[in-house]
């Protein structure tokens, strides 16, 4: 019993040294320190430290800076140029291809949720700015889009040199070769950047890590996978991956030695070694909780989080984290966490009989409470693990934020 707990401790300590480089976004070219995964060849390093951040969730065309709402317009979907006129029998004029509320026969205008200072009482300045609201302004409903993590690809036809469309898609990896860096060769003398060009890929290998979320082991325990060459996937859906998931790019890369200089004639090899992971901010948060409030569970129509109640509820919790700071920013975690906890209905799967009781789907606005795991405000199942996912995000923030010191301090 007590080597495993001392197992869970030092996992915990592993987990809070990952988060903690969270914040180390600089990506200028590292100083070249010899040794590939077997010490022999030299890594070129990009970001030199931490890792280029990656978001599971992103907020629609923001116009002002990052968790201040106030300014925002989501101006997505685009007029039907086949109709420019208004739509009949109402008073909307075009462009309505919008994905906006209704109010009668018109659009809303302003936020479909009314969340300012003088509505929910005591809601501060700071808190009320966290939801996007233009008045006078036709907003669209969804405000946050999905997280990806792309690199960029290729048809198969155009590495094979072939004129027959294969829409088959390769990693560029010609894209991440360099030869224009200052590197070592065999460790020793210092290579100027210009000394070699022509660059070749010998290999490409993509590594992903995936750290053990303590608040969820069973839907996070912790994982890696390795793909190389053609295997190598380059589009990858981030709104369920937890923080301090990480992205190992690394190709192994020949340079030749430039006429005009001392390295003509030689050869040299090294790996470009390119470091993204999945951070966490209360901004993307907030944009997590967007996104999970508006895709739906199966033909059910009704997403994971499906109270509206709830719904409001953790964005105002989630917002008053950002607004506080020391003891009162960690007590404002801990509500948030015990919100989710408490309007969670964890399941297998979605069985709308069982989530919500028989005879009550579809469910109204608000909680429901005949179901047979408790309170249904936020659903959480294997394929949509909604309320761990909220879990694990609080608990990365509050280590991002440095109000908890390990994994199990909340």
């Amino acid at each position: 019993m007590k080597k495993a707990l001392l197992s869970l401790a030092v996992a915990g300590l592993a987990l809070t040294a990952v988060q903690a480089s969270f914040a180390q976004t600089q990506t200028t070219f590292a100083p070249q320190s010899t040794g590939d995964l077997n010490n022999y060849l030299p890594i070129n390093r990009i970001p030199s430290s931490g890792a280029i951040p990656l978001q599971e969730a992103y907020r629609i065309n923001p116009t002002t800076t990052n968790t201040t709402g106030s300014g925002f317009t989501t101006t997505a979907t685009q007029a039907d140029t086949s109709n420019a006129g208004s739509v009949p029998g109402s008073n909307l004029t075009a462009p309505f291809a919008r994905n906006a509320g209704f109010c009668g026969a018109n659009f809303e205008l302003g936020a479909h949720y009314s969340n300012t200072q003088g509505i929910i009482p005591n809601l501060d300045a700071c808190t009320a700015n966290q939801f996007p609201n233009v008045p006078g302004v036709v907003n669209e409903l969804v405000t946050a889009v999905p997280g990806i993590f792309a690199l960029c690809s290729l048809n198969k036809n155009l590495l094979n040199n072939s004129s027959t469309a294969d829409f088959r898609q390769r990693l560029n990896c010609n894209a991440f070769a360099q030869c224009n860096v200052a590197i070592k060769i065999n460790g020793f003398a210092a290579m100027p950047a210009g000394s070699f060009g022509s660059p070749f890929v010998q290999s490409c290998r993509l590594t992903k890590n995936i750290p053990l979320q303590p608040k969820c082991p069973g839907v996070y325990p912790g994982a890696s996978f390795t793909q190389f060459g053609s295997g190598i996937r380059t589009w990858w859906a981030l709104i369920f991956s937890p923080p301090g998931t990480e992205f190992i790019l690394r190709v192994t890369t020949r340079c030749l030695g430039q006429p005009g200089t001392r390295f003509f004639g030689q050869t040299s090899v090294h790996i470009d070694e390119y470091h993204f992971k999945v951070v966490v901010t209360v901004e993307s948060l907030l944009a997590v909780i967007d996104v999970l409030h508006t895709f739906a569970l199966g033909t059910s129509e009704i997403p994971c989080i499906a109270a509206e109640d709830v719904y409001l509820a953790l964005r105002l919790a989630v917002a008053r984290i950002f607004c506080q700071s020391g003891q009162l920013q960690q007590d404002r975690l801990f509500v948030a966490e015990a919100l989710v906890i408490a309007f969670c209905a964890f399941g297998d799967c979605f069985d709308q009989d069982v989530f919500f009781g028989p005879g009550v789907f579809p469910p109204s606005n608000d909680v429901s409470l005949a179901g047979a795991f408790g309170p249904t405000g936020i659903i959480d199942t294997f394929e949509n693990p909604c309320c761990c996912k909220l879990l694990v995000d609080l608990d990365n923030l509050g280590s991002a934020l440095g109000i908890l010191s390990s994994g199990f301090s909340s």
